[in-house]
């Protein structure tokens, strides 16, 4: 249990996110620190939390895990599902020997909440919206596109749908067997009533004025938050990808998101929360499988399997997908970092399990309609009902009588009701756990020293990795040099000289138990993950009898030991 004041069944706004993450700091010194690394569009502090046992080393001396949420401004599970595995860490050390394993050997950077501005709009107001608050393409900023905007017409705190009844034109029809759902009309649908849809709005002109009434034909109003900050990212980035932004990284959010991950030089793995559909999608959007150097997508398979396991969601590639431009593109093409994008809250999965699969390709109007009367039972017997408001008639101030009803969007579609939070939160965070011990680990196992001539000694090491993955993680990273090789180097006391040999010595990358997957029939060679370096060293009557040994390795670790000459 943590001594935080935290609760799982709500989504919180910025001002109480900022005043929670200040308060572990306050009740946990020993592993926590909070620092803002960044402003928003909007001027907002951008909170980062890094945690590790203080006592057992410095963050940046320990393989890092990267977690982050809320980029995309509706996504606010990703948020509190950060905040859940900040309370998770600190509150199990004590009890979880995994916990406790990860807080002594690892560091977790984990960023709650990338895009406050977004979010803050998001929970505050019935406006939905996909990223940054502001105005793109630019000329938004001075004038508003006319037709209907989207705003909360009858004052509920919500904007739903409006259907409006036309029998001539209409191209949606009330279902016979269920009449909250709306099924499209057929050639053979010959008598009404029959309607448009909407959504619940307002018809404003180009100055953003409200129209006194409606002229039919008119257009939605396409929104002026057309920024999307998960295609800002360099990597595949295309200016004509929807809300890619004028340029990579042209949003202060995204090079918030870039500079944290590049100072860091031992992030060592990678999880990007987002909303929704129970899936963890993975690298890359514009490079096939069969162009990923070595075994790096086999071991992109092997990794989500961890995450499939404890959550039920598959591991979904994202090539050929065309919203390119996206942060775990960018993390593995650039860094050689296995990174993932966890898509949290599986309605589908919940209401119609059956029916997942066919909704990651066209479904027909049949297969919508049956997805739809799942998710009216699921939410009738689980929810009570709640997770359709029931159509009612409004009398709208520019198209008369209509209705007003549908699926609320918040907290049903792109966000788990409240008390379904903290299981879901749970649940990914076992695979933010699992992932994190899967991680390089260095160690120096074995120190021989020799005295073999008078005032000469042979000093004998063997450095190792104890964890699954090599320290450099990955082929891609190799292929680009994104990480430095690692290194074991001898620290002198005054009145010692080495004899033939350099005090720093490069071994390369230390493969990780993973390796055995590269073997056939599951046969692997110990000596991977292991090397062996030797100094020799003279000292002189008057010099200290101790050396000391580092092993540093930038994604597995830095370690040290000394030694005490005979």
């Amino acid at each position: 249990m943590s001594k935080v004041a935290v609760e799982f069944n709500q989504y919180y706004t910025y001002d109480k996110l900022t005043e929670i993450l200040h308060q572990y700091p306050q009740c946990y010194p020993e592993f926590c620190s909070l620092e803002s690394f960044g402003k928003s569009y909007e001027g907002r502090d951008v909170w980062a939390m890094t945690i590790t046992n203080r006592a057992t080393g410095p963050a940046d001396h320990k393989p890092a895990m990267y977690v982050d949420g809320n980029i995309h401004a509706g996504e606010v599970t990703g948020s509190m599902a950060c905040l859940y595995l900040i309370d998770y860490l600190v509150g199990n050390y004590e009890t979880d020997p995994r916990v406790k394993k990860l807080l002594d050997k690892r560091t977790f950077y984990i960023i709650p909440r990338v895009n406050p501005d977004g979010a803050e709009l998001y929970l505050t107001t019935p406006t939905s919206l996909r990223s940054s608050v502001r105005p793109y393409p630019d000329w938004r900023q001075e004038e508003d596109p006319p037709g209907l905007h989207p705003e909360d017409v009858d004052g509920d705190g919500q904007i739903l749908q409006m259907r409006v009844r036309d029998d001539a034109r209409g191209a949606w029809k009330v279902d016979p067997i269920d009449d909250r759902l709306m099924v499209q009309r057929t050639p053979w649908d010959l008598e009404g009533p029959f309607y448009h849809l909407f959504n619940e709005g307002m018809l404003r002109d180009e100055q953003g004025k409200l129209l006194s009434e409606a002229r039919w034909p008119f257009d939605m109003a396409t929104t002026k938050y057309g920024l999307d900050l998960n295609r800002n990212f360099p990597a595949g980035y295309s200016p004509l990808t929807p809300g890619s932004g004028p340029y990579p990284l042209s949003e202060p959010e995204t090079r918030n998101q870039v500079e944290f991950i590049c100072k860091r030089k031992n992030i060592a793995g990678v999880l990007l929360y987002h909303t929704t559909g129970g899936v963890l999608f993975r690298p890359h959007s514009t490079m096939p499988d069969k162009d990923f150097p070595g075994n790096d997508a086999l071991m992109y398979e092997i990794i989500g399997k961890m995450g499939t396991d404890v959550t039920g969601y598959p591991v979904v590639c994202c090539y050929g997908d065309v919203w390119s431009g996206v942060l775990d593109d960018w993390c593995y093409e650039q860094l050689g970092l296995f990174a993932f994008t966890p898509e949290l809250w599986d309605l589908v999965g919940r209401a119609a399990p059956e029916m997942k699969e066919k909704q990651r390709r066209r479904m027909t109007p049949e297969e919508r309609r049956q997805l739809d009367e799942a998710i009216l039972r699921w939410s009738d017997r689980e929810l009570g009902g709640r997770g359709f408001v029931r159509w009612r008639k409004f009398q709208h101030p520019q198209l008369g009588e209509v209705e007003i009803g549908g699926y609320p969007m918040k907290e049903f579609r792109q966000n788990p009701p409240r008390h379904l939070l903290e299981a879901e939160c749970h649940k990914i965070n076992q695979f933010a756990i699992n992932y994190a011990l899967a991680l390089p680990e260095v160690a120096i196992d074995e120190v021989e020293v020799k005295e073999v001539a008078p005032g000469v000694y042979d000093i004998n090491t063997v450095v190792s990795n104890h964890g699954y993955l090599p320290t450099n993680i990955s082929q891609m990273a190799l292929k680009h040099k994104a990480v430095r090789p690692d290194t074991v180097h001898l620290q002198l006391t005054p009145g010692m000289t080495l004899v033939n040999c350099e005090a720093r010595q490069e071994i390369g990358h230390l493969a990780g138990y993973s390796a055995v997957y590269n073997v056939r029939w599951g046969i692997g060679s110990p000596a991977q993950g292991s090397r062996r370096v030797r100094w020799t060293v003279k000292a002189d009557a008057e010099a200290g009898r101790k050396v000391t040994i580092h092993l540093i390795s930038q994604r597995g670790g830095t370690v040290t030991r000394e030694v005490e000459l005979p």
